[in-house]
């Protein structure tokens, strides 16, 4: 797991980590039950506040991402997919480009072709 942080964006530094995070649980590259690096880990890794890492960690878990044991560390959820809401916010992202495309002309058809595309060869992994 790597985590970039770009100081010039107009993010806050906590939701870029948990932005990263949750980008690497979709990718398959952070596993259901694995464990986080510590707050000691990440902050130092990143040279960061401890507590920059711990609100990130804290809303992952508020969030039903992540979940804590106590004395072992920061796990990822086994249902942290489904869970995500970044989940609904890209749904609702893909719904405005879509009313968007509408509005601009766009049939039925020309959407459902993009999205066919976006998922052939996904049968096979169902």
């Amino acid at each position: 797991m790597n985590i970039f942080i770009d100081y010039h964006s107009r993010t806050p530094i906590y939701e870029q980590i948990k932005e990263q995070i949750v980008l690497d649980i979709n990718r398959g590259v952070l596993k259901a039950d694995e464990q986080l690096p510590s707050l000691r880990q990440m902050s130092a890794q990143l040279g960061l506040n401890i507590n920059t890492v711990k609100r990130a960690f804290s809303e992952l878990e508020a969030q039903g991402i992540t979940y804590s044991v106590a004395g072992k560390g920061i796990f990822i959820n086994a249902d942290a997919q489904k869970n995500s809401m970044y989940l609904q916010q890209a749904l609702n992202d893909v719904k405005t480009a879509a009313i968007n495309a509408k509005t601009m002309g766009a049939d039925r058809e020309q959407l459902l072709t993009i999205i066919n595309e976006l998922f052939k060869g996904d049968e096979s992994n169902d």
